[in-house]
Protein backbone atom coordinates (compact mmCIF):
# COMPACT_ATOMS: atom_id res chain seq x y z
CA UNK A 1 0.00 0.00 0.00
CA UNK A 2 1.16 3.28 -1.10
CA UNK A 3 1.31 6.62 1.61
CA UNK A 4 -1.37 7.99 0.36
CA UNK A 5 -3.55 4.59 0.54
CA UNK A 6 -2.52 4.12 4.61
CA UNK A 7 -2.61 7.65 5.36
CA UNK A 8 -6.49 7.04 3.73
CA UNK A 9 -6.78 3.94 5.93
CA UNK A 10 -5.30 5.44 9.23
CA UNK A 11 -7.96 8.54 8.75
CA UNK A 12 -11.04 5.96 8.40
CA UNK A 13 -10.11 3.81 11.04
CA UNK A 14 -10.39 6.71 13.34
CA UNK A 15 -13.40 9.00 11.39
CA UNK A 16 -16.12 7.60 13.99
CA UNK A 17 -13.57 8.21 17.47
CA UNK A 18 -13.63 11.62 19.18
CA UNK A 19 -11.52 13.27 22.25
CA UNK A 20 -8.03 12.30 21.65
CA UNK A 21 -8.07 11.24 18.03
CA UNK A 22 -9.37 14.91 17.03
CA UNK A 23 -5.62 16.28 16.77
CA UNK A 24 -4.75 12.92 14.53
CA UNK A 25 -7.59 13.43 12.53
CA UNK A 26 -6.19 16.76 11.55
CA UNK A 27 -2.60 15.72 11.04
CA UNK A 28 -4.18 13.27 8.48
CA UNK A 29 -6.01 15.30 6.61
CA UNK A 30 -3.89 18.02 6.51
CA UNK A 31 -0.96 15.16 4.88
CA UNK A 32 -3.52 14.21 2.53
CA UNK A 33 -3.76 17.58 0.71
CA UNK A 34 -0.11 17.00 -0.13
CA UNK A 35 -0.30 13.85 -1.10
CA UNK A 36 -2.02 12.25 -4.93
CA UNK A 37 -4.46 9.45 -4.69
CA UNK A 38 -4.12 6.87 -7.60
CA UNK A 39 -6.03 3.61 -6.80
CA UNK A 40 -9.74 3.67 -7.36
CA UNK A 41 -10.35 2.03 -3.79
CA UNK A 42 -8.31 4.53 -2.19
CA UNK A 43 -10.23 7.48 -3.85
CA UNK A 44 -13.59 6.03 -2.86
CA UNK A 45 -12.53 5.70 0.43
CA UNK A 46 -11.34 8.71 0.68
CA UNK A 47 -14.30 10.34 -1.12
CA UNK A 48 -16.63 8.47 1.69
CA UNK A 49 -14.62 9.34 4.66
CA UNK A 50 -14.34 13.30 3.89
CA UNK A 51 -18.23 12.81 3.52
CA UNK A 52 -18.37 10.87 7.01
CA UNK A 53 -16.00 13.84 8.60
CA UNK A 54 -18.63 16.36 7.26
CA UNK A 55 -21.56 14.86 8.56
CA UNK A 56 -19.96 13.83 11.94
CA UNK A 57 -16.90 16.51 12.64
CA UNK A 58 -15.13 16.63 15.98
CA UNK A 59 -15.08 20.47 15.84
CA UNK A 60 -15.27 23.39 13.10
CA UNK A 61 -11.64 22.59 12.00
CA UNK A 62 -12.51 19.50 11.10
CA UNK A 63 -15.57 20.40 9.58
CA UNK A 64 -13.93 23.10 7.43
CA UNK A 65 -10.83 21.05 6.22
CA UNK A 66 -13.08 17.92 5.79
CA UNK A 67 -14.56 20.23 2.80
CA UNK A 68 -12.00 21.87 1.60
CA UNK A 69 -10.31 18.59 1.27
CA UNK A 70 -13.75 17.22 -0.42
CA UNK A 71 -13.43 20.42 -2.71
CA UNK A 72 -9.94 19.46 -3.52
CA UNK A 73 -10.75 16.07 -4.40
CA UNK A 74 -13.62 16.82 -6.71
CA UNK A 75 -10.87 19.23 -8.81
CA UNK A 76 -8.51 16.45 -8.86
CA UNK A 77 -10.66 13.83 -10.49
CA UNK A 78 -12.18 16.19 -12.90
CA UNK A 79 -8.59 17.46 -13.92
CA UNK A 80 -7.22 13.48 -14.22
CA UNK A 81 -9.25 11.56 -16.92
CA UNK A 82 -8.17 8.52 -16.24
CA UNK A 83 -9.35 8.39 -12.40
CA UNK A 84 -12.47 9.98 -13.65
CA UNK A 85 -12.94 6.57 -16.10
CA UNK A 86 -12.03 4.27 -12.92
CA UNK A 87 -14.50 5.60 -10.66
CA UNK A 88 -17.20 5.42 -13.61
CA UNK A 89 -20.72 4.41 -11.89
CA UNK A 90 -19.39 5.13 -8.61
CA UNK A 91 -21.83 8.33 -7.96
CA UNK A 92 -18.99 10.62 -6.97
CA UNK A 93 -18.82 14.20 -7.72
CA UNK A 94 -17.08 14.71 -10.89
CA UNK A 95 -17.37 11.27 -12.39
CA UNK A 96 -20.36 10.10 -14.53
CA UNK A 97 -22.70 7.47 -14.11
CA UNK A 98 -24.26 5.45 -16.79
CA UNK A 99 -27.85 3.76 -15.87
CA UNK A 100 -31.98 3.55 -16.82
CA UNK A 101 -34.17 5.52 -14.79
CA UNK A 102 -37.45 6.24 -14.95
CA UNK A 103 -39.42 8.24 -17.23
CA UNK A 104 -40.28 11.21 -14.41
CA UNK A 105 -36.52 11.45 -13.31
CA UNK A 106 -34.70 11.30 -16.87
CA UNK A 107 -37.58 14.22 -18.12
CA UNK A 108 -36.51 16.21 -14.86
CA UNK A 109 -32.69 15.58 -15.30
CA UNK A 110 -32.96 17.11 -19.04
CA UNK A 111 -34.60 19.87 -18.17
CA UNK A 112 -33.17 20.89 -14.65
CA UNK A 113 -29.13 19.99 -15.80
CA UNK A 114 -29.38 19.33 -19.98
CA UNK A 115 -25.73 19.38 -19.93
CA UNK A 116 -25.20 16.88 -18.26
CA UNK A 117 -27.53 14.10 -18.83
CA UNK A 118 -26.84 12.36 -22.37
CA UNK A 119 -28.71 9.66 -24.18
CA UNK A 120 -26.21 6.58 -23.89
CA UNK A 121 -27.81 3.24 -25.29
CA UNK A 122 -31.01 0.94 -25.27
CA UNK A 123 -31.70 -2.47 -23.94
CA UNK A 124 -34.58 -3.33 -26.18
CA UNK A 125 -33.84 -4.02 -29.83
CA UNK A 126 -35.35 -1.64 -32.83
CA UNK A 127 -38.00 -3.74 -33.17
CA UNK A 128 -38.95 -4.17 -29.58
CA UNK A 129 -38.73 -0.18 -29.33
CA UNK A 130 -40.84 0.39 -32.71
CA UNK A 131 -43.64 -1.55 -31.28
CA UNK A 132 -43.50 0.33 -27.99
CA UNK A 133 -43.63 3.48 -30.00
CA UNK A 134 -46.43 2.37 -32.12
CA UNK A 135 -48.65 2.23 -28.77
CA UNK A 136 -47.54 5.52 -27.63
CA UNK A 137 -47.24 7.75 -30.28
CA UNK A 138 -51.31 9.00 -31.71
CA UNK A 139 -52.03 6.37 -33.95
CA UNK A 140 -52.72 8.79 -37.10
CA UNK A 141 -48.42 9.13 -36.46
CA UNK A 142 -47.58 5.56 -35.92
CA UNK A 143 -49.15 4.45 -39.00
CA UNK A 144 -46.02 5.52 -40.93
CA UNK A 145 -44.06 3.03 -38.40
CA UNK A 146 -46.04 -0.15 -39.84
CA UNK A 147 -44.57 -1.98 -42.52
CA UNK A 148 -40.99 -0.81 -42.99
CA UNK A 149 -42.08 2.68 -44.12
CA UNK A 150 -40.05 4.22 -41.62
CA UNK A 151 -37.70 3.40 -39.12
CA UNK A 152 -38.67 4.31 -35.22
CA UNK A 153 -35.15 6.54 -35.55
CA UNK A 154 -35.31 8.25 -38.51
CA UNK A 155 -38.88 9.33 -38.30
CA UNK A 156 -38.15 10.77 -34.45
CA UNK A 157 -34.89 12.47 -36.54
CA UNK A 158 -37.02 14.09 -39.20
CA UNK A 159 -38.25 15.93 -36.57
CA UNK A 160 -35.76 17.22 -33.94
CA UNK A 161 -35.95 20.87 -33.25
CA UNK A 162 -32.30 22.96 -33.30
CA UNK A 163 -30.32 21.52 -29.88
CA UNK A 164 -32.68 18.35 -29.76
CA UNK A 165 -31.44 14.89 -29.99
CA UNK A 166 -33.11 11.53 -29.77
CA UNK A 167 -33.46 11.46 -26.43
CA UNK A 168 -35.64 14.95 -26.17
CA UNK A 169 -37.82 13.58 -28.90
CA UNK A 170 -38.73 10.44 -27.13
CA UNK A 171 -39.18 12.40 -23.60
CA UNK A 172 -42.09 14.37 -25.77
CA UNK A 173 -43.71 11.80 -26.81
CA UNK A 174 -43.87 9.86 -23.45
CA UNK A 175 -44.87 13.44 -21.87
CA UNK A 176 -47.59 14.16 -24.33
CA UNK A 177 -49.42 10.48 -25.01
CA UNK A 178 -52.70 9.85 -23.03
CA UNK A 179 -51.91 6.85 -21.43
CA UNK A 180 -52.38 5.95 -17.52
CA UNK A 181 -48.78 7.74 -16.31
CA UNK A 182 -47.94 4.19 -14.17
CA UNK A 183 -48.32 2.29 -17.80
CA UNK A 184 -46.18 4.95 -19.68
CA UNK A 185 -43.49 4.69 -16.95
CA UNK A 186 -43.89 0.58 -17.86
CA UNK A 187 -43.45 1.19 -21.53
CA UNK A 188 -40.26 3.66 -21.35
CA UNK A 189 -38.58 0.74 -18.76
CA UNK A 190 -39.39 -1.96 -21.31
CA UNK A 191 -37.29 0.35 -23.89
CA UNK A 192 -34.67 0.39 -20.82
CA UNK A 193 -33.26 3.52 -22.24
CA UNK A 194 -29.65 4.26 -20.55
CA UNK A 195 -28.75 7.75 -20.11
CA UNK A 196 -25.02 8.80 -18.92
CA UNK A 197 -24.69 11.80 -15.90
CA UNK A 198 -22.28 13.66 -15.25
CA UNK A 199 -22.09 14.49 -11.64
CA UNK A 200 -20.69 18.23 -12.20
CA UNK A 201 -21.56 19.66 -8.23
CA UNK A 202 -21.79 17.87 -4.86
CA UNK A 203 -25.38 16.80 -3.19
CA UNK A 204 -25.98 18.87 -0.42
CA UNK A 205 -28.01 21.73 0.90
CA UNK A 206 -28.09 25.47 0.27
CA UNK A 207 -25.96 27.45 3.12
CA UNK A 208 -29.34 29.01 4.40
CA UNK A 209 -30.21 25.33 5.46
CA UNK A 210 -26.78 24.35 7.20
CA UNK A 211 -26.20 24.78 10.39
CA UNK A 212 -23.15 22.74 11.61
CA UNK A 213 -23.46 20.40 14.56
CA UNK A 214 -19.99 19.38 16.27
CA UNK A 215 -19.73 15.65 17.91
CA UNK A 216 -17.97 14.92 21.41
CA UNK A 217 -19.03 11.37 20.85
CA UNK A 218 -21.28 9.44 18.69
CA UNK A 219 -25.08 8.43 20.38
CA UNK A 220 -25.09 4.39 20.06
CA UNK A 221 -28.24 3.84 21.76
CA UNK A 222 -31.79 5.65 22.40
CA UNK A 223 -31.36 9.02 23.77
CA UNK A 224 -35.54 9.70 23.91
CA UNK A 225 -36.07 9.69 27.78
CA UNK A 226 -33.45 12.21 28.13
CA UNK A 227 -34.60 14.05 25.21
CA UNK A 228 -38.58 13.49 25.35
CA UNK A 229 -39.30 17.07 25.69
CA UNK A 230 -37.46 18.11 22.71
CA UNK A 231 -40.12 18.85 19.92
CA UNK A 232 -39.32 18.97 16.49
CA UNK A 233 -39.22 22.42 14.87
CA UNK A 234 -40.94 22.92 11.14
CA UNK A 235 -39.10 25.39 8.94
CA UNK A 236 -40.68 27.78 7.44
CA UNK A 237 -39.35 26.81 3.85
CA UNK A 238 -39.63 29.00 0.48
CA UNK A 239 -40.45 27.63 -2.88
CA UNK A 240 -36.75 27.85 -3.91
CA UNK A 241 -35.56 25.97 -0.65
CA UNK A 242 -38.19 22.97 -1.18
CA UNK A 243 -36.94 22.97 -4.51
CA UNK A 244 -33.26 22.29 -3.45
CA UNK A 245 -34.51 19.71 -0.78
CA UNK A 246 -36.25 17.56 -3.71
CA UNK A 247 -33.23 18.42 -6.05
CA UNK A 248 -31.06 16.90 -3.14
CA UNK A 249 -33.12 13.86 -2.35
CA UNK A 250 -33.38 12.64 -6.36
CA UNK A 251 -29.75 13.25 -6.95
CA UNK A 252 -28.43 11.19 -4.06
CA UNK A 253 -30.58 8.66 -5.08
CA UNK A 254 -29.67 8.68 -8.68
CA UNK A 255 -26.26 8.58 -7.99
CA UNK A 256 -26.56 5.41 -5.82
CA UNK A 257 -28.81 3.80 -8.70
CA UNK A 258 -32.30 4.16 -6.47
CA UNK A 259 -35.63 5.87 -6.48
CA UNK A 260 -38.45 6.08 -4.84
CA UNK A 261 -42.03 7.35 -5.60
CA UNK A 262 -42.50 9.91 -2.96
CA UNK A 263 -39.06 11.67 -3.84
CA UNK A 264 -39.56 10.85 -7.87
CA UNK A 265 -43.42 12.29 -7.47
CA UNK A 266 -42.57 15.21 -5.07
CA UNK A 267 -43.49 18.77 -5.41
CA UNK A 268 -41.89 21.87 -3.16
CA UNK A 269 -45.80 22.30 -2.05
CA UNK A 270 -45.91 18.99 -0.90
CA UNK A 271 -42.20 19.06 1.40
CA UNK A 272 -42.04 19.83 4.84
CA UNK A 273 -38.73 20.17 6.38
CA UNK A 274 -37.64 19.64 10.57
CA UNK A 275 -34.64 20.11 12.54
CA UNK A 276 -34.24 17.57 15.06
CA UNK A 277 -31.42 17.34 18.07
CA UNK A 278 -27.36 16.84 17.06
CA UNK A 279 -27.50 18.44 13.94
CA UNK A 280 -30.55 16.15 12.26
CA UNK A 281 -32.64 17.63 10.20
CA UNK A 282 -35.67 15.38 7.95
CA UNK A 283 -37.57 15.97 5.07
CA UNK A 284 -40.75 14.48 4.83
CA UNK A 285 -42.61 14.75 0.96
CA UNK A 286 -45.74 13.87 -0.46
CA UNK A 287 -46.91 12.91 -3.85
CA UNK A 288 -48.87 15.02 -6.34
CA UNK A 289 -52.36 13.00 -6.94
CA UNK A 290 -52.47 11.46 -9.97
CA UNK A 291 -49.58 9.56 -8.65
CA UNK A 292 -51.03 8.47 -5.10
CA UNK A 293 -51.80 4.86 -3.66
CA UNK A 294 -55.91 4.54 -3.54
CA UNK A 295 -55.89 3.50 0.08
CA UNK A 296 -53.13 4.25 2.15
CA UNK A 297 -50.70 7.56 1.83
CA UNK A 298 -46.97 6.39 0.54
CA UNK A 299 -44.63 9.37 1.80
CA UNK A 300 -41.26 9.77 1.69
CA UNK A 301 -38.02 10.90 4.11
CA UNK A 302 -34.65 12.13 3.51
CA UNK A 303 -32.61 12.44 6.65
CA UNK A 304 -29.95 15.32 6.59
CA UNK A 305 -26.33 16.16 8.81
CA UNK A 306 -24.51 19.27 8.11
CA UNK A 307 -26.47 19.79 5.13
CA UNK A 308 -25.60 16.06 3.56
CA UNK A 309 -28.38 13.62 2.74
CA UNK A 310 -27.33 10.57 5.15
CA UNK A 311 -30.51 8.56 4.90
CA UNK A 312 -33.93 8.14 3.09
CA UNK A 313 -36.70 5.83 3.06
CA UNK A 314 -40.78 5.78 2.46
CA UNK A 315 -43.90 5.57 5.14
CA UNK A 316 -47.03 3.79 4.15
CA UNK A 317 -49.68 5.33 6.06
CA UNK A 318 -52.90 3.99 6.77
CA UNK A 319 -55.06 5.05 9.88
CA UNK A 320 -52.74 5.57 12.83
CA UNK A 321 -50.14 2.71 11.33
CA UNK A 322 -46.85 3.05 9.22
CA UNK A 323 -45.03 0.68 7.39
CA UNK A 324 -41.82 2.28 7.43
CA UNK A 325 -37.95 0.91 6.61
CA UNK A 326 -34.82 3.27 6.82
CA UNK A 327 -31.92 3.18 5.02
CA UNK A 328 -28.36 4.65 5.81
CA UNK A 329 -26.23 5.75 3.00
CA UNK A 330 -22.65 3.73 2.68
CA UNK A 331 -20.61 6.57 3.60
CA UNK A 332 -22.56 7.27 7.07
CA UNK A 333 -22.04 3.80 8.47
CA UNK A 334 -20.90 3.09 11.49
CA UNK A 335 -22.20 6.75 13.33
CA UNK A 336 -25.25 7.09 14.43
CA UNK A 337 -27.94 4.84 12.97
CA UNK A 338 -29.66 3.34 15.31
CA UNK A 339 -30.31 6.74 16.94
CA UNK A 340 -31.06 8.45 13.47
CA UNK A 341 -34.08 5.94 13.29
CA UNK A 342 -35.36 6.50 16.35
CA UNK A 343 -35.90 9.98 15.72
CA UNK A 344 -37.40 9.34 12.74
CA UNK A 345 -39.78 6.92 14.17
CA UNK A 346 -40.51 9.71 17.07
CA UNK A 347 -41.26 12.16 14.15
CA UNK A 348 -43.57 10.21 12.14
CA UNK A 349 -45.28 9.48 15.12
CA UNK A 350 -45.49 13.06 15.89
CA UNK A 351 -46.26 14.76 12.70
CA UNK A 352 -48.54 12.18 11.05
CA UNK A 353 -50.01 10.93 14.69
CA UNK A 354 -49.10 7.24 14.65
CA UNK A 355 -49.45 4.27 17.38
CA UNK A 356 -47.58 1.51 15.24
CA UNK A 357 -45.20 0.89 12.72
CA UNK A 358 -44.64 -2.26 10.95
CA UNK A 359 -41.71 -3.04 8.91
CA UNK A 360 -41.98 -5.51 5.82
CA UNK A 361 -39.57 -8.05 5.62
CA UNK A 362 -37.28 -6.80 2.53
CA UNK A 363 -36.48 -4.26 5.06
CA UNK A 364 -34.55 -6.60 7.31
CA UNK A 365 -32.91 -8.66 4.67
CA UNK A 366 -35.79 -11.17 2.82
CA UNK A 367 -34.69 -11.27 -0.62
CA UNK A 368 -32.10 -8.27 0.09
CA UNK A 369 -28.49 -9.12 0.78
CA UNK A 370 -27.74 -5.73 2.00
CA UNK A 371 -30.00 -5.51 4.34
CA UNK A 372 -28.17 -9.19 5.47
CA UNK A 373 -24.93 -8.08 5.06
CA UNK A 374 -25.69 -5.07 7.13
CA UNK A 375 -27.51 -7.10 10.10
CA UNK A 376 -30.55 -4.47 9.74
CA UNK A 377 -32.83 -6.50 11.52
CA UNK A 378 -31.38 -5.43 14.51
CA UNK A 379 -31.41 -1.80 13.59
CA UNK A 380 -35.01 -2.46 14.10
CA UNK A 381 -34.63 -4.85 16.85
CA UNK A 382 -33.45 -2.16 19.28
CA UNK A 383 -35.71 0.76 18.07
CA UNK A 384 -38.49 -2.20 19.63
CA UNK A 385 -39.61 -3.78 16.82
CA UNK A 386 -40.62 -7.66 17.17
CA UNK A 387 -41.08 -10.14 14.45
CA UNK A 388 -45.03 -10.68 14.23
CA UNK A 389 -44.61 -14.65 13.42
CA UNK A 390 -44.03 -16.37 16.77
CA UNK A 391 -41.22 -18.57 15.11
CA UNK A 392 -39.19 -15.73 14.21
CA UNK A 393 -40.06 -13.81 17.86
CA UNK A 394 -38.47 -16.70 19.22
CA UNK A 395 -35.27 -16.89 17.47
CA UNK A 396 -34.59 -12.74 17.86
CA UNK A 397 -35.01 -13.48 21.33
CA UNK A 398 -32.22 -16.04 21.93
CA UNK A 399 -30.18 -13.77 19.29
CA UNK A 400 -30.14 -11.07 21.55
CA UNK A 401 -29.30 -12.92 24.51
CA UNK A 402 -26.18 -14.47 22.76
CA UNK A 403 -25.30 -10.61 21.22
CA UNK A 404 -25.93 -9.54 25.25
CA UNK A 405 -23.87 -12.60 26.79
CA UNK A 406 -21.15 -13.65 23.77
CA UNK A 407 -18.62 -10.90 23.67
CA UNK A 408 -18.36 -10.12 19.87
CA UNK A 409 -21.04 -12.25 18.53
CA UNK A 410 -22.87 -11.61 15.47
CA UNK A 411 -26.00 -13.47 14.07
CA UNK A 412 -24.44 -15.34 10.93
CA UNK A 413 -26.12 -15.12 7.68
CA UNK A 414 -27.84 -18.18 7.46
CA UNK A 415 -29.93 -16.79 11.36
CA UNK A 416 -30.46 -13.27 9.89
CA UNK A 417 -32.21 -14.75 6.52
CA UNK A 418 -34.26 -16.93 9.32
CA UNK A 419 -35.57 -13.83 10.90
CA UNK A 420 -36.15 -11.81 7.55
CA UNK A 421 -39.26 -14.32 7.04
CA UNK A 422 -41.58 -12.37 9.39
CA UNK A 423 -43.06 -8.70 8.88
CA UNK A 424 -42.15 -6.92 12.00
CA UNK A 425 -44.31 -3.90 14.55
CA UNK A 426 -43.78 -1.66 16.73
CA UNK A 427 -46.83 -0.89 18.86
CA UNK A 428 -47.09 2.43 20.81
CA UNK A 429 -50.50 2.23 22.08
CA UNK A 430 -52.74 -0.96 22.18
CA UNK A 431 -55.40 1.17 20.53
CA UNK A 432 -53.96 0.87 17.27
CA UNK A 433 -54.62 -0.70 14.06
CA UNK A 434 -53.28 -3.62 13.47
CA UNK A 435 -53.65 -4.18 9.83
CA UNK A 436 -51.77 -2.43 6.74
CA UNK A 437 -52.25 -1.76 3.43
CA UNK A 438 -50.69 -5.83 2.50
CA UNK A 439 -52.71 -7.34 4.91
CA UNK A 440 -56.10 -5.23 2.58
CA UNK A 441 -53.43 -6.67 -0.71
CA UNK A 442 -54.18 -10.32 0.68
CA UNK A 443 -57.81 -9.62 0.99
CA UNK A 444 -58.34 -8.35 -1.88
CA UNK A 445 -56.93 -11.08 -3.65
CA UNK A 446 -58.71 -13.74 -1.81
CA UNK A 447 -61.81 -11.96 -2.02
CA UNK A 448 -61.17 -12.03 -6.00
CA UNK A 449 -60.22 -15.61 -6.09
CA UNK A 450 -63.68 -16.75 -4.32
CA UNK A 451 -66.28 -14.82 -5.56
CA UNK A 452 -64.77 -13.40 -9.11
CA UNK A 453 -62.67 -16.86 -10.04
CA UNK A 454 -59.62 -14.06 -10.25
CA UNK A 455 -61.79 -12.26 -12.87
CA UNK A 456 -60.51 -8.94 -11.99
CA UNK A 457 -61.85 -6.95 -14.74
CA UNK A 458 -65.40 -8.31 -14.42
CA UNK A 459 -65.22 -7.79 -10.77
CA UNK A 460 -63.87 -3.76 -11.03
CA UNK A 461 -66.12 -2.42 -14.01
CA UNK A 462 -69.30 -4.11 -12.87
CA UNK A 463 -68.60 -2.70 -9.12
CA UNK A 464 -66.53 0.15 -9.22
CA UNK A 465 -70.13 2.15 -10.96
CA UNK A 466 -72.30 0.29 -8.14
CA UNK A 467 -69.76 2.16 -5.49
CA UNK A 468 -69.59 5.33 -6.98
CA UNK A 469 -73.78 5.27 -7.31
CA UNK A 470 -73.97 4.11 -3.87
CA UNK A 471 -71.62 6.72 -2.31
CA UNK A 472 -73.20 9.07 -4.76
CA UNK A 473 -70.18 10.41 -6.23
CA UNK A 474 -71.36 12.20 -10.26
CA UNK A 475 -67.52 12.47 -11.58
CA UNK A 476 -66.62 9.23 -10.87
CA UNK A 477 -65.09 8.86 -14.59
CA UNK A 478 -62.34 11.20 -14.15
CA UNK A 479 -59.21 9.62 -14.06
CA UNK A 480 -58.51 9.59 -10.53
CA UNK A 481 -61.51 9.34 -9.17
CA UNK A 482 -61.67 5.94 -11.23
CA UNK A 483 -58.64 4.67 -10.38
CA UNK A 484 -59.47 5.03 -6.64
CA UNK A 485 -63.12 3.74 -7.08
CA UNK A 486 -61.85 0.79 -8.83
CA UNK A 487 -59.32 -0.12 -5.93
CA UNK A 488 -61.61 0.48 -3.32
CA UNK A 489 -64.80 -1.28 -4.83
CA UNK A 490 -63.99 -5.12 -4.54
CA UNK A 491 -63.31 -4.42 -0.98
CA UNK A 492 -65.82 -2.55 0.37
CA UNK A 493 -68.94 -4.22 -1.62
CA UNK A 494 -67.54 -7.44 0.14
CA UNK A 495 -69.80 -6.14 3.01
CA UNK A 496 -72.44 -3.90 0.26
CA UNK A 497 -75.98 -4.39 2.65
CA UNK A 498 -74.03 -2.81 5.64
CA UNK A 499 -72.58 -0.17 3.09
CA UNK A 500 -76.00 0.82 1.94
CA UNK A 501 -76.96 0.96 5.33
CA UNK A 502 -74.63 3.17 6.77
CA UNK A 503 -75.54 6.36 5.86
CA UNK A 504 -72.39 7.95 8.01
CA UNK A 505 -69.47 5.80 6.93
CA UNK A 506 -70.95 6.34 2.81
CA UNK A 507 -70.39 10.15 3.74
CA UNK A 508 -66.56 9.72 5.35
CA UNK A 509 -65.62 7.82 2.02
CA UNK A 510 -67.24 10.43 -0.20
CA UNK A 511 -64.74 12.16 1.76
CA UNK A 512 -62.10 11.05 1.60
CA UNK A 513 -62.03 9.62 -2.13
CA UNK A 514 -61.97 13.58 -3.28
CA UNK A 515 -59.22 13.98 -0.44
CA UNK A 516 -57.20 11.20 -2.19
CA UNK A 517 -57.65 12.27 -5.19
CA UNK A 518 -56.73 16.02 -5.33
CA UNK A 519 -57.20 17.46 -2.04
CA UNK A 520 -53.86 17.43 1.21
CA UNK A 521 -52.81 14.12 1.60
CA UNK A 522 -52.05 15.03 4.94
CA UNK A 523 -55.99 15.96 5.52
CA UNK A 524 -56.59 12.69 3.96
CA UNK A 525 -54.28 10.82 6.52
CA UNK A 526 -55.97 12.65 9.90
CA UNK A 527 -59.73 11.76 8.02
CA UNK A 528 -59.30 8.65 8.05
CA UNK A 529 -57.68 8.22 11.69
CA UNK A 530 -61.23 9.91 12.62
CA UNK A 531 -62.81 7.46 10.58
CA UNK A 532 -63.48 4.71 13.13
CA UNK A 533 -66.71 3.21 11.29
CA UNK A 534 -64.69 2.29 8.18
CA UNK A 535 -61.71 1.34 10.58
CA UNK A 536 -64.23 -1.39 12.34
CA UNK A 537 -65.81 -2.20 8.57
CA UNK A 538 -62.00 -2.78 7.44
CA UNK A 539 -61.08 -4.61 10.34
CA UNK A 540 -63.84 -7.21 9.55
CA UNK A 541 -62.98 -7.78 6.16
CA UNK A 542 -59.29 -8.74 6.96
CA UNK A 543 -60.49 -10.82 9.91
CA UNK A 544 -62.91 -12.93 7.44
CA UNK A 545 -60.41 -13.03 4.38
CA UNK A 546 -57.07 -13.09 5.60
CA UNK A 547 -55.57 -16.30 7.03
Amino acid sequence: MNKSGSLISQLFSIRNRYGKFSSQKLNLLNELSVQPVKSKKALQLYYDTLLFLIAYPDNKSIYQLASQSLQHLHTYIQSHENRKAGLFNSGITGTRLCAAFSFEIVKWLRKKHPKNIRLSSFEADDGHIQSILSVVMPKVESEILQDANATWKSWLKRFLEKGEDILDRLIAIFDETDIRPEIRDELWNAIGINVEINFASPTRLPDSLISPYYHRSLVKKNLNKQQSGVKPILVDLDEREAGQIIECGRMILVRHLREIDPITFAAARLVSYYLLPRGLAVALMGTVPERRHPIDSYMGYVVFKNGLPIAYAGSWILFDSGRIGLNVFPAYRGGESQYIFDQVLKLHAWVYKLNRFSVDPYQVGKENSEGIKSGAFFTYYHAGFRPIREEQKKLAEAEALKIKSIRGYRSPASVLKKLADSRLELVLQKRAVRFDATDLSQAYANILKNKYNNNRKVAEELWFTKLADIIQIKNYHEEKLKFILKNWCILLLTNEQELRRNSGLKKILKKLFKLKAGGDEEDYIFELQRARELRKFLERIVKENVG
